[in-house]
């Protein structure tokens, strides 16, 4: 991972191109904070502790990318990770050692997206689905 990063309201985001994501992305934990994320992370503990703990924080938003450029050290660009998404499975499509586990979605909707994914790259990437019902981290099974 790279290790140049600039901080915007305790959130540490990497200096990094999408393409340098695409190749430099093997595993790990990657959050793509937008403005209600670093906002959360001003007063909820927990949410930074997980955040302190991911590989890679990219930035998500325009809005962030352009406060960046107002400091000495910018970021390159903003990543989406909604089309980050899709540029990483087709960028590993025919790379047999990638798979993919969709969590969280409306009842179905993660499924559903699993065969879709497959269907379009030609090869089960995504090994497994799931929907769980909204707060299911707090509900002991």
């Amino acid at each position: 991972m790279m290790s140049d990063s600039v901080r915007i309201l305790n959130a540490n985001l990497l200096s990094i191109t999408r393409i340098e994501l695409l190749q430099s992305l093997k595993r790990g934990v990657l959050v793509t904070p937008n403005l209600d994320h670093l906002v959360k992370l001003q007063h909820d503990r927990e949410f930074y502790d997980l955040y302190q703990k991911a590989e890679w924080v990219v930035c998500d938003s325009k809005i962030l990318y352009l406060c960046s450029r107002l400091l000495k050290k910018g970021i390159p660009e903003a990543i989406p990770g909604s089309s980050f998404f899709t540029a990483f499975y087709q960028y590993h499509k025919d790379n047999p050692d990638c798979r993919i586990f969709l969590l969280g979605a409306m009842e179905g909707v993660a499924q559903k997206a699993m065969e879709r994914i497959n269907a379009s790259v030609g090869r089960e990437i995504v090994v497994g689905a799931m929907s769980p019902s909204y707060g299911f981290e707090n509900k002991p099974e």
